[in-house]
């Protein structure tokens, strides 16, 4: 499965949530999304998503670990740090990581 979020959705708003499942423990990493939408005067906002009070129904993207989840994420930073260290490819490029 490909999740695609765009620039426009990202968010500062992160989470850190916990659980047990059998015996064993999992972290995950939540970071919620604000779609983007066009006003009636023309201007874009974005926010979240909430129905009333307490009843926030926001998309989000959550990153579960089972182990120590901050190896894949460094990895992943480690990574995006040498791309934009290096010069960027071509507009429509793909390139892929190890």
């Amino acid at each position: 499965m490909r999740v695609n979020i765009y620039a426009e959705e990202m968010t500062d708003r992160v989470e850190i949530i916990s659980k047990e499942i059998d015996g064993h423990a999992f972290t995950g990493l939540r970071i919620y999304l604000y779609l983007p939408t066009t006003l009636a005067d023309g201007t874009q906002a974005k926010g979240p998503f909430v129905h009333r009070p307490g009843d926030d129904d926001s998309s989000a993207v959550t990153f579960w670990g089972k182990r120590d989840l901050r190896t894949v994420l460094r990895d992943a930073l480690a990574k995006l740090d040498a791309h934009y260290e290096a010069k960027p490819p071509q507009p429509g490029a793909i390139i892929e990581v190890d």
